[in-house]
């Protein structure tokens, strides 16, 4: 066998594999507390030199497998030791064992699940992350060297703050009110129909759950939420504001979330994320933002309402600065813009440059608004304490400013003189709802870099080279 490395990332966690006549599973927690591995080998398989231990924060431990193994993987939260009886149980992903190790034991649901088979058909490994048993952390399972379509896999979205009531499992020991784990609706209802069981034991039989009925009790089971797929873009965000911002992110429908979706960014720090092919949403930038030591808080401007740094799937409330983007295929174009249509909090500026893998192609033009519009804000658009300039639509609700109901196509909604000092301002971005010709950017295979606050000089240079013959 070809001698090859495989990484398996909970999003706590990291594993390496490698080996010619075997494998080696490094595993890295990169959560801000301990996880508890557990490991299963399969019937006829021969058991590893653990089944489980203990990983502290950054801590990483290797642990060999021979070639022809089979077997999951996991990761045990909120685990501790009864002080009377001695038995270990942990609050996600207990394999009953009553002890670290598992010893021949299985995950109880819910849990994240990384699955292996070495050598198997034709000599090839193969492996997935799975979340039909439910979900209790991210992991990513990233392979290194070998051949084959050895893709990284996994699931990197927190699903437990975004999970439904019915499916959410809560700890008893903070007294019930956050979400440790996020149950399959094969678990939580026991219906054939999700449990592909009985009638439903089948492909062809295994219809999606009528979206009028229970939707939200839908399984968890969603390639964009399991899949990292191929490397679209990087995005790196600066911050050169005087002042911290903490930039949130919303996926679109259907694309997959990123590696977080809210963070700090203080004042001249540089943070990046990969995002896949065809992922689509929006980035901006928080301000004033306050958070206690749990982690609860909120933000003077572009607030998500989650009372976290994370958004959660929560978009920013308006007046907010917005970057927009539709990642393309390989080889077909990306499309990007920054909107004040739902009005403005802080100067952004968006630069798209070559990617690592290829050359950007298109009109890769920089856009943004380097403008200070709180300063020159309306009156009446401005916020009350003045750290925001409001959309005409956010501050008089009115269609023909909305670009709805009669006012809802372009032939019948025109630049409004609120939309006019925004576009005089900044006239690459996107002022009000049809402002498509002059505010839509497209570029094939590049990276992208989204400034808080640019340097208004480097701004004009990036703005005179994309403009001149």
């Amino acid at each position: 066998m070809a001698k090859h490395s495989i990484f398996i990332t909970f999003i706590t966690l990291s594993l390496l594999i490698s080996g010619a006549l075997s494998a080696t599973f490094t595993f890295t927690n990169n959560c801000d507390y301990t996880v508890w591995p557990g490991i299963l080998s399969n019937a006829g398989t021969p058991e590893l030199s653990t089944t489980g231990f203990p990983l502290q924060k950054s801590e990483t431990q290797t642990v060999s497998a021979p070639s022809n193994w089979s077997g999951r993987m996991w990761a045990r939260t909120l685990c501790s030791t009864d002080p009377t009886t001695g038995a270990f149980t942990c609050a996600t992903g207990d394999c009953g064992s009553g002890k670290t190790p598992c010893s021949g034991s299985g995950a109880a649901p819910p849990a994240t699940l990384a699955e292996f088979t070495l050598a198997g058909a034709d000599g090839l490994d193969f492996y997935d992350v799975s979340l039909v048993d439910g979900y209790n952390l991210p992991m990513l399972v990233a392979p290194r060297g070998g051949s084959g379509n050895c893709s990284s896999t996994g699931c990197l979205a927190d699903l437990n703050g975004a999970c439904p009531s019915d499916l959410k499992v809560v700890s008893k020991s903070n007294g019930g009110s956050d979400s440790v784990a996020c149950r399959s609706a094969c678990e939580a209802y026991g219906t054939p129909q999700y449990c592909c069981s009985g009638a439903y034991g089948n492909p062809n039989t295994q219809k999606s759950l009528d979206q009028n009925s229970q939707a939200s009790a839908q399984p968890l089971i969603n390639e964009t939420m399991v899949y990292l797929g191929v490397k679209g873009a990087t995005f790196t965000f600066i911050n050169k504001c005087d002042h911290p911002v903490w930039p949130g992110i919303l996926s679109s429908a259907g694309s997959p979330p990123l590696g977080t979706t809210g963070f700090e960014l203080p004042h001249g720090t540089t943070q990046t994320f990969d995002a896949p092919t065809g992922w689509s949403g929006r980035f901006w930038g928080r301000t004033g933002c306050k958070f206690d030591s749990s982690g609860r808080g909120t933000c003077t401007t572009g607030d998500c309402g989650s009372d976290q740094v994370a958004c959660n799937g929560a978009g920013a409330a308006p007046p907010a600065t917005l970057a927009e983007f539709t990642l393309g295929s390989p080889g077909s174009k990306d499309f990007y813009d920054v909107s004040l249509v739902d009005g403005y909090n802080l100067p952004m500026m968006v630069d798209a440059a070559p990617s690592s893998l290829s050359s950007g192609a298109g009109a890769c033009g920089s856009t943004g608004c380097v403008a200070d519009l709180n300063a020159r804000c309306p009156a009446e658009l401005r916020t009350g304490d003045g750290t925001a300039c409001r959309s005409a639509c956010e501050a008089f609700g009115k269609p023909e400013y909305c670009c709805s109901g009669e006012f809802g196509s372009p032939d019948k909604c025109a630049p409004s003189v609120y939309s006019q000092m925004f576009k005089s301002a900044c006239p690459r971005s996107y002022s009000y709802a049809y402002d498509d010709a002059t505010s839509t950017f497209t570029c094939a295979s590049a990276d992208y870099t989204i400034t808080f606050c640019p340097d208004l000089t480097s701004c004009l240079t990036d703005i005179h080279n994309w403009w001149k013959p």
